[in-house]
């Protein structure tokens, strides 16, 4: 019996380490992207400006999380709206595994995938409502595959982030 429990708490304690091992968050919601401290081996992150007032600080997750090299292939990705961090991404294409879905899950919450289903091929989404914070997991087909996208959005910036969808949802729709 005294083994079963040590067994048990033992997977407890690497369950919760492998949620705990990649802190993306290496910037709060609100800061400007100057705040951003990167270790200097790596080369600088990738800027790209948008049209909808957006700027995105694109990371590969290898930069910030170098030993959990299970999410290696995901890219963090900071939206700057007004040079105010107003949404963090991982996103995370074209991989056979759902590694991201296991990261979600153990960080967030489980959520239930259809009964007989295996979650290579489940497409859909969760939502999380955690506190001061909105979290989205979703899976989604893309051209040539599909991609796993987990999004961060902090209650004060809701109102921000839908008005900088709403310009990128025009745009998709004016067909340009």
């Amino acid at each position: 019996m005294r083994k079963l429990l040590l067994y048990i708490i033992g997977i407890f304690f690497a369950l919760n380490s492998f949620a705990n091992a990649c802190n993306f968050r290496i910037a709060n919601f609100g800061d400007p992207k100057e705040n951003i401290q990167l270790n200097s081996k790596y080369p600088e992150p990738l800027l790209l400006p948008d049209r909808f007032g957006g700027e995105n600080l694109i990371i590969p997750i290898e930069e910030v999380c170098e030993a959990s090299q299970n999410l290696w292939g995901t890219k963090l990705i900071y939206l700057y709206v007004d040079n105010k961090l107003s949404r963090i991404q991982l996103y995370r294409p074209l991989m056979e595994d759902r590694n991201l879905m296991d990261f979600a899950m153990l960080k967030y919450g489980k959520f239930n995938l259809p009964e007989g289903m295996p979650k290579t091929r489940w497409r859909g989404n969760n939502i999380w409502d955690k506190n001061l914070e909105v979290i989205e997991y979703m899976v989604t087909d893309i051209h040539e595959g599909h991609v796993e996208i987990l999004e961060i959005v902090n209650k004060l910036y809701l109102p921000t982030i839908e008005n900088y969808n709403e310009k990128v949802g025009k745009w998709l729709d004016s067909g340009q």
